[in-house]
């Protein structure tokens, strides 16, 4: 098998999107952030979006694990993440 480089880089939601059309592959769960039993995941993750809001200081957000082919990224972890981050970027934008 031939040498495989892998990187990665740290990147803001909007880059990403400059950068690349991402599509959900078909194999993803359905989205669980808003599910009832996940109420404590989702107010930490909320109270620390909220605390990097306020004080100004990136926050990160682990990682996006896939494969990028012709500029379309196909995430196989951080789908999750991603539709967060999508949401709340359309939610600001609707206020603003």
């Amino acid at each position: 098998m031939g040498d495989i480089q892998y990187q990665g880089k740290n990147t803001t939601f909007l880059e990403l999107l400059k950068e690349h059309k991402i599509e959900i592959p078909i194999i993803q769960r359905d989205y669980a952030q808003g599910r009832e039993d996940k109420e404590e995941i989702r107010d930490n993750f909320l109270n620390a979006l909220l605390h990097s809001l306020d004080t100004n200081v990136p926050i990160k957000l682990d990682f996006i694990y896939g494969s990028i082919k012709n500029k379309i990224s196909q995430p196989l972890d951080g789908q999750q993440r991603l539709t967060t981050l999508f949401l709340l970027h359309w939610y600001a934008a609707t206020k603003s």
